[in-house]
């Protein structure tokens, strides 16, 4: 059973990604992506904040804690990703600012794909890998389905909304079947990681960063809760694909990457419920 779902992991990421980012970019504009953008403080505070801080946070956390260098791997990928796919529906859920969420998705999907062949290696220095053959890959199975889907948008719109909904369908079963995978080869060793420091330091890293979007996005609550959902839940698609290319002889590196996304699921679904912004009643 292990052998075909080892098998079956590259092929399920590569459909996972591919149709993610196309339906990305049909669901949305050019403009769309630029306009809640103009706002230098807000756009400055979340490229520090993902390419710095969150970063550094990681590799913090990992060393206070003591994990395997295979872990520590894992949670440092993660924090190097742009924001998750799922930021803007957590945002939608506690009617917060969706669009700016969305901005923001696009925005450090454009500077992941540059940050972690070249950057990588600077938080990482321990790991060896080819930057070129790295670069290369995200930009085929990343940038230029991205990049597809927006040019498809601008042209041809009533076929993008139709081809939208199926990708978007065909990601979210990709993805389930994705966390199926990783669970059916990991089941043991994350249920082992429970009751140690791995799953402390992902915990806390995950409230860390949901805590500093949410300060930078002040004073707006609107804002602060895209800002923090963007920050607090990392990019599973971009994590896995280079965990798959880089890291393919340390499968505690997948095994950290999925019980990262786990605990973000786990943690940031209440506090989108929980944190629901109500609607102002209609002036009489």
């Amino acid at each position: 059973m292990n052998d075909l779902l080892s098998h079956a992991l590259t092929p399920v990421i590569l459909i996972y990604v591919v149709s993610g980012m196309l339906a990305l970019g049909l669901s949305q504009t050019v403009k769309q992506i630029i306009e809640p953008l103009k706002n230098v403080r807000k756009t400055i505070s979340a490229i520090v904040a993902s390419y710095i801080i969150l970063p550094l946070l990681a590799t913090s956390i990992a060393r206070l804690f003591g994990l395997d260098p295979s872990l520590r791997y894992g949670v440092v990928l993660l924090a190097m990703a742009a924001g998750a796919e799922v930021g803007p529906i957590f945002t939608a859920k506690s009617n917060a600012n969706i669009s700016l969420s969305g901005g923001i998705l696009a925005m450090s999907i454009g500077i992941t794909i540059i940050y972690i062949p070249f950057m990588l290696g600077v938080l990482l220095p321990d790991v060896q890998f080819d930057v070129k053959h790295l670069l290369l890959k995200l930009i085929l199975t990343i940038v230029v389905p991205l990049l597809l889907g927006l040019f498809n948008r601008s042209r041809f719109e009533k076929i993008a909304h139709t081809a939208e909904k199926y990708l978007h369908l065909i990601s979210r079963l990709f993805v389930v079947l994705l966390l199926l995978t990783l669970i059916g080869l990991y089941y043991e060793k994350i249920i082992g990681l429970f009751g140690t420091y791995a799953i402390l330091a992902g915990v806390i890293y995950v409230i860390a960063g949901f805590g500093i979007g949410y300060v930078l996005g002040w004073p707006e609550r609107s804002t602060m809760l895209a800002m923090g959902y963007m920050h607090g839940a990392r990019n599973a698609s971009v994590a896995v694909m280079v965990a798959n290319s880089v890291f393919s002889d340390l499968p505690n590196v997948m095994l950290m990457i999925a019980t990262m996304v786990i605990l973000i699921l786990g943690i940031l679904i209440p506090v989108s419920s929980l944190c629901k912004i109500k609607p102002n009643p209609v002036a009489k």
